[in-house]
């Protein structure tokens, strides 16, 4: 018989034995094939490049529309609920259950996606994003903003979103991060244009018709967009009983889920409020849409470059670069931004590491957990970070309306760039737990 201390070893260790394993040696469960083969060599050298392109095409309309909510919340704020602090604040959480529904329901759309179906999938998603738009426009209470933008909007998102992160990543193995990247360069690629043409719109036929225009074009777009949405083999024979809940009990799985955690608690908080915090240092409000334009196209470069870097310098590493120049762009610009020309610094600082995040999370998933369940283990990680995006636009609200912060918006800066360097830690954790070579490419 053997010893109670040979038969235990933790289930951390066995659990890390078995999750860590490098996405190049994980046998797919999929095609029964390693990762190192090329997974869709059987499909038109085209194919891989249309998936791509839906999944950035769905990314765009579901984020770009979160980041464009700022500017009608600026203008119903500003115009509509002026001097109405309990009707300002109602309007704060209508963006917070938009970006928390991308996270809530990943676990289940992971998992759908791959025992039934990624392009069905998105169709319900979009079709959902389209209903909420629509039934935004005719709302008349914040509170049914919330009903409709937070909660339908944000079902939507959320069944589009893991998808479409991981779904590109199943068609290349050399080139997984820079395939990763074009395809969430898309989130920015949206904000870039959705932000001034709401803008736009809101300035010229009011906010309820600039949703209407939205819901139309984001499905007859959307609707497009999916049929492209697809993975090389689509595995119907697994069922929630062989889901990976032991996942839930290894160490560095949990250390990740709290990265993931900061992360979304602090990120989408200064693409809300910046444009708030601009105009209260007298600048316009089409200048600090633009301005934010500015930031989505920051995103966009910084999403590209980091999968691209994250293929040479590995994906870990370059995953840490991008959580502490996050961080130094809140601690230390933030504060000191009282002109144009610093607020144009600012949203390039933060756009370009903080949008490299969103193509790094599931390439650092991939990396440390394997390729063979990637949208069902990146969703894992958006269910259990849902709780970040939902206390993140809140507190930071709280923090902004307390006495003697509206003017420069302080607390709330240091306290998005503290979740920022808490994410930093979380990730030189896990690099160290993978590989304590500091200059190995990992």
């Amino acid at each position: 018989m053997t010893t109670n201390n040979s038969n235990t070893q933790s289930d951390d260790e066995s659990g890390d034995r078995m999750l860590a394993k490098d996405a190049a040696t994980v046998v797919d469960i999929e095609n029964g094939m390693p990762d190192t083969v090329d997974p869709a060599k059987e499909f038109p050298r085209y194919t891989r490049y249309a998936v791509i392109a839906g999944c950035f095409v769905i990314q765009g309309l579901s984020c770009g529309t979160i980041h464009a909510w700022g500017v009608q919340q600026e203008y119903l704020a500003t115009n509509v609920y002026a001097g109405d602090e309990s009707g300002i604040k109602a309007l704060g959480y209508v963006g917070t259950l938009m970006f928390f529904g991308i996270y809530i329901w990943g676990m289940l759309a992971g998992w759908m996606a791959e025992v039934w179906s990624y392009r069905k999938l998105c169709v319900i998603g979009v079709l959902l994003m389209f209903l909420g738009q629509l039934l935004g426009s005719f709302c008349k209470q914040p509170w049914q903003l919330c009903l409709a933008e937070g909660i339908v909007y944000g079902l939507g998102g959320g069944l589009v979103y893991s998808p479409t992160s991981t779904a590109p990543a199943r068609w290349f193995t050399t080139r997984r991060g820079l395939a990763t990247g074009i395809t969430v360069a898309g989130v920015g690629v949206g904000g870039l244009v959705i932000a001034p043409l709401t803008e736009y719109l809101v300035s010229h036929v009011g906010v309820p018709w600039s949703m209407r225009i939205s819901a139309f074009y984001i499905l007859v777009l959307g609707l497009i967009a999916c049929y492209f949405v697809r993975v090389p083999v689509q595995d119907k024979t697994r069922t929630l009983k062989n889901f990976n809940w032991g996942a839930f009990y290894n160490r560095r799985f949990m250390v990740q889920a709290l990265m993931v955690f900061f992360v979304t608690a602090a990120y989408i908080v200064p693409f809300m409020y910046l444009p708030q915090f601009w105009v209260s240092k007298g600048i316009s409000s089409q200048t600090a849409s633009v301005i934010i334009a500015v930031a989505n196209v920051s995103s966009s470069i910084g999403r590209v470059v980091t999968g691209f870097a994250a293929d040479y310098i590995g994906v870990l590493n370059t995953l840490i670069i991008s959580l502490i120049v996050s961080s130094i762009s809140c601690l230390l610009i933030w504060p000191l931004t009282t002109s144009t020309g610093v607020a144009i610094v600012m949203g390039i600082f933060y756009g370009f590491p903080s949008g490299g995040y969103w193509t790094l999370a599931p390439l650092a998933a991939g990396k440390l957990f394997g390729v063979s369940m990637l949208a069902s283990t990146t969703g894992i990680f958006y269910t259990t970070s849902a709780i970040g995006a939902w206390l993140g636009n809140p507190v930071a609200g709280a923090l902004l309306h307390g006495p003697g912060h509206d003017s420069n918006f302080l607390s709330m800066s240091l306290y998005i760039g503290a979740l920022w360097a808490a994410a930093f830690i979380m990730a030189v954790i896990n690099r160290l737990s993978y590989s304590k070579a500091l200059f190995k490419s990992v």
